[in-house]
């Protein structure tokens, strides 16, 4: 079942039911921010990725080691070992090891026979061919690091989306409230004549028909005004939908708020702003970096393969004493080499090609963004110059309507005149309100294209 709450924006401040509140764009990109479920889990996704970075560095956790192997046959304990110690990893590739082991049996393998106390061992194990500058273990790490670096782009680019879409339902919003304020300024100027003209046709200083003629203009008005309503209501449902409580409760504006009104709204940029700090150039950027450390994980893989492991070896009474000599000690190595490498090579390549299309495509969407950046400034600054050409030519015809309602108050014009005026008005105060909407959204627009929109 939604839950529905009543949304007030106090601003800090008590505020009476009854109080018509403005709304601002800021105020709302900031409660959509901070309580939309999608930036949430943008916030979440950012967790995630530490919380990687800390189960990467597990594979360096110390480890303890053991196994114990029995055999007993008519009660004769042929063989019985037992072995156990800890095995620490380390960042430069190297595993240090202590051991023990104790051992014995009738038939117990020549090899395996230790003192009767048993026999313990501290030792290396280390990669001098493949692995010995970087690995698996230690590469994992660092891709980590640029996991929880993408997450803090990703999280931008969530936000950067989730804002646009947020602000161009606000702006949205905004506009339809003032045309419906038009709407209702419409009416009162139909109601105002309508009234006016009957009282003029009962003292017959109007024709009645002039009475016909204003009724229908009010109808029509009327009509305006119930259009207006329904897409106001719309645009508003629009807003409701990014206002959320902590990503669980649905809000719902309180009749009482209204937006702040339109007007002309700078650029919050210059073209100073560098397209190279973009969210999704920087995201290629790491990107590459991750792709950089595949490469020379792979580079790697094409050297041989030689580990070489060597333990100092003491009885185990004397393990905590630091008895050990030279003379007394196990080592050994293992080589491993593919004659012909062509799945190291041929993945080598194959990241090597990875990494130009990135590039590729890192290079196309910074010249991508800067393009819409230029062509949306081109854009408001053709806006802003119809806004005040509109601006002017809405006064303009307001004094017009004016000078008209005064002309026919004195029986010097006609009803259908008056109409003219107003509609002429009406309309021009109308493409106003379009300019200026337009403005805002460009605005907008172009800090999304920035990808500034949530820092």
């Amino acid at each position: 079942m939604k839950v529905v709450f009543l949304f007030i924006f106090t601003l800090g401040t008590s505020w009476a039911q009854d109080t018509i509140q403005q709304f601002t764009l800021d105020q709302f990109l900031m409660h959509v921010k901070e309580n939309h479920p999608v930036a949430l889990v943008a916030t979440n996704q950012v967790e995630m990725a530490e919380l990687f970075i800390r189960q990467s560095k597990g594979s360096f956790d110390p480890v303890l080691l053991g196994g114990v192997d029995q055999k007993v046959f008519n009660g004769t304990t042929y063989y019985s070992t037992l072995s156990t110690g800890i095995k620490i990893p380390t960042r430069l590739g190297i595993d240090v090891k202590a051991m023990g082991d104790w051992n014995r049996g009738t038939y117990l393998n020549p090899q395996d026979r230790v003192p009767d106390g048993g026999l313990t061992y501290l030792g290396f194990e280390a990669q001098l061919g493949r692995g010995m500058f970087t690995d698996e273990r230690r590469t994992q790490i660092k891709r980590a690091q640029i996991a929880l670096n993408q997450s803090y782009v990703e999280q931008r680019l969530t936000l950067n989306e989730l804002l646009y879409e947020a602000g161009q339902a606000f702006i949205q919003w905004q506009e339809q409230e003032a045309q419906y304020q038009l709407a209702k300024e419409g009416l009162d100027f139909a109601e105002t004549r309508f009234d006016q003209l009957l009282s003029n046709a009962a003292l017959g200083d109007r024709p009645y028909i002039d009475t016909v003629e204003a009724s229908a203009q009010l109808f029509l008005r009327k009509m305006e005004v119930e259009q207006r309503k329904l897409t106001l209501l719309n645009a508003q449902i629009a807003v409701e939908n990014f206002l959320w409580e902590k990503g669980i409760l649905p809000l719902q504006l309180d009749s009482s708020i209204v937006p702040e009104l339109l007007s002309i709204n700078k650029p919050k940029l210059t073209f100073a702003d560098s397209m190279g700090t973009h969210p999704a150039v920087r995201y290629y950027d790491w990107k590459l970096s991750d792709l950089k450390l595949e490469r020379k994980l792979k580079v790697e893989q094409l050297k041989p393969q030689l580990s070489v492991n060597y333990n100092l070896l003491t009885p185990a009474s004397d393990f905590i004493s630091t008895n050990y000599t030279w003379s007394n000690y196990k080592w050994g190595a293992t080589f491993y080499m593919p004659i012909l490498l062509r799945k190291e090579r041929n993945s080598l390549k194959m990241t090597n090609v990875k990494i130009e299309n990135t590039q590729l495509e890192q290079q196309l969407k910074q010249r991508e963004l800067r393009t819409k950046q230029l062509q949306i400034r081109n854009e408001w600054n053709t806006a802003v110059t119809q806004a005040q050409m509109a601006e002017t030519i809405a006064s303009r015809y307001r004094q017009l309507t004016d000078a008209e309602r005064t002309l026919f108050l004195n029986g010097e014009s006609s009803l259908f005149l008056v109409n003219a005026r107003e509609i002429s008005y009406l309309s021009a105060q109308g493409k106003l309100i379009e300019t200026l909407s337009k403005t805002n959204k460009l605005n907008l627009s172009e800090q999304f294209i920035a990808g500034k929109l949530g820092l």
